[in-house]
């Protein structure tokens, strides 16, 4: 299984389809003529992967989305607990706590319970990884819709069930590029065109019914998050609706972890006529000392490794495109400090417990086995587990043979997972600052409500 597991990772990173890129065409529909659909017809309806974007689905599949039935992430229509904390749930109706059991250094253990927001003033729209192996739906023809299945709602409970306690969360399942097609991209490129028209659906249904307040009658910010596949689907969608226009004002923050987002050297954004850079008018996140107001509208990502920074990197996840860009490294608790950017720091690690993933004898991580590899997840009463103090974070930069590697420096996390030469601790982006993303979610939300 391990074996297998390392063989299907680094297939994907041939492939791209772990380092966020997207090649669907995004269209040209602005958001305020915005309506709910998406952009193309199928070329046709039975190859596989096809040439083009399958038809569109007759509706948006969500996994998450506040006041739904069977809602993952156990809110109500106002972004409250449905039950008396929030809870994470799976289709059959199992459910898990998302609170943490707290591991000390000398091996004592304490429950660390999930704090909640009423009424959470801001929304979050989540775009999960790469973690279908066949496609979902399994017959690919016409507007099949894909099915909830217990792999997509792991990881996302995994990465984003706990931000639910300080935003709205909207999470939509979508036909996306599997691990197979990863496999296989040497005889045929994945379709990516119809993952991104199922993700363009979903936002602009949920902008159009759901973004305005009822309270305040005005639209309300949101946060974007996505990893790997997911980070190139949003990044399609905010270029196309968001990058350098006035809606822009709407972003919070833009949480994109092992997505190879870039720069310019020295630079925050393109500057509105860098075909490289990732965004134009999207800058990274940066602070000016702790004083300096909490940024907004911003990017936080990167790929995360635990290597010998003395050691001359050779590519991988997070190495730049050419001399003249770097992928980004953005240490969400840099920022919450006012740390210098390259500043060490302790960071807040939340991993997920066999109770939360739905673990076995025979899968560990339950549907997530192969792709998590070497993890093995514990078992503790609580949905994560957390190392209160014993990990730290620092963004590194150094040149190898095939370019500029940028990453964030994990250390305190060996004993638990493994740092793949190539792709690092990429299944564990998110969570190896979870608690830090969580923070800078609160701070940011807070900032962004009182400029507005």
């Amino acid at each position: 299984m391990r074996t297998l597991a390392s063989a299907v990772t680094l297939a994907l990173a041939a492939s791209g389809l772990l380092g966020g890129v997207a090649s669907a065409d995004p269209g040209s529909s602005p958001l305020h003529a915005a309506a709910v659909g998406a952009p193309g017809a199928p070329a046709a309806l039975l190859p596989l992967p096809p040439p083009g974007p399958l038809p569109p689905l007759k509706e948006p599949v969500w996994i998450c989305k506040p006041g739904m039935p069977r809602n993952a992430c156990g809110q109500d229509a106002e972004g409250n607990p449905t039950d008396r904390t929030l809870t994470g749930r799976y289709d059959d109706g199992y459910s898990t706590p998302l609170d943490a059991t707290a591991v000390a250094a000398d091996g004592s253990r304490t429950t660390e319970p999930l704090p909640v927001r009423s009424d959470p003033p801001v929304d979050c729209f989540y775009v999960y990884p790469t973690v279908d192996v066949v496609s979902n739906p399994l017959l690919r023809i016409g507007s099949n819709p894909p099915n909830r299945l217990d792999n997509e709602i792991a990881v996302t409970l995994t990465q984003v069930a706990r931000f639910g306690g300080h935003c709205r969360m909207y999470a939509p399942l979508y036909r996306q590029a599997t691990l197979l097609d990863g496999i296989t991209a040497v005889l045929a490129p994945p379709d990516t065109a119809t993952a991104y028209q199922d993700v363009r659906q979903a936002f602009l249904d949920y902008w159009n019914h759901d973004n305005i307040d009822k309270s305040t009658g005005k639209r309300r910010g949101i946060v974007f998050i996505g990893h790997s596949q997911g980070v190139g689907m949003v990044v399609k969608l905010v270029t196309e609706l968001f990058d350098g226009k006035r809606s822009a004002d709407l972003l919070v923050g833009l949480y994109l972890p092992g997505g190879d987002v870039t720069v310019p050297l020295g630079k925050t954004e393109g500057g509105g006529n860098d075909p490289v850079a990732t965004f134009q008018h999207i800058p990274v996140c940066t602070r000016d000392g702790a004083d300096a107001p909490i940024p907004t509208g911003c990017v936080t990502g990167y790929a995360s490794y635990h290597r010998d920074p003395a050691v001359p990197p050779d590519g991988g996840t997070g190495t730049a495109p050419d001399p003249q860009h770097e992928r980004i490294c953005i240490n969400p608790a840099a920022i919450l400090a006012g740390a210098a950017p390259s500043a060490q720091t302790r960071i807040q690690s939340y991993l997920p417990t066999r109770r939360l993933l739905r673990g076995s004898a025979l899968a560990p991580d339950g549907g997530l086995t192969l792709l998590f590899g070497d993890y093995r997840a514990p078992d503790y009463p609580t949905g994560f587990f957390t190392l209160p103090g014993q990990v730290t974070g620092q963004c590194f930069s150094a040149i190898g043979r095939q370019g500029r590697l940028t990453w964030l420096q994990v250390n305190g996390l060996e004993k638990f997972v493994q740092s793949n030469p190539v792709l690092g601790l990429h299944v564990f982006d998110m969570n190896v600052a979870a608690g830090d993303l969580l923070d800078l979610i609160r701070a940011q939300s807070k900032e962004w409500a009182s400029q507005h």
